[in-house]
C-alpha cells in the first residue's frame, strides 16, 4: 500500500456507525471489525476518490496530530483492511 493509493470500502464489507465508533461486517464472512472514531473518520473517507495523503491530511486537521504520524498509522491500517478483503485499490 502507498501514500498515493486511492482505495475504497470493498462491495462486500458493509458497516454501522454508532456514535463516533463503527462496526464494519464483511458480508461474505460475518466477521466483523470495530473501529474507533479516527478509524470511522478514515472509513468513511475510502470512496476511491482520495489518496491516503488526503485522507491523513483531513484527519491530521480534525485531531490537530502530525501529518507524517497520521500518514504512517494510516498505511498500516489500510494494509490491515487490505488483508482482510474489506478495501479494494
Amino acid at each position: 500500500m502507498k501514500i498515493t493509493d486511492k482505495p475504497q470500502r470493498h462491495p462486500d464489507a458493509t458497516y454501522q456507525t454508532v456514535g463516533e465508533e463503527s462496526i464494519i461486517i464483511k458480508l461474505s464472512t460475518g466477521d466483523y471489525y470495530s473501529l474507533n472514531d479516527t478509524g470511522t473518520m478514515f472509513w468513511e473517507l475510502l470512496n476511491g476518490d482520495r489518496t491516503i495523503a488526503d485522507c491523513a491530511q483531513a484527519i491530521a486537521a480534525e485531531y490537530d496530530a502530525p501529518p507524517g504520524d497520521v500518514q504512517s498509522d494510516l498505511l498500516e491500517l489500510a494494509a490491515e483492511f487490505a488483508v482482510e478483503g474489506l478495501i479494494v485499490v
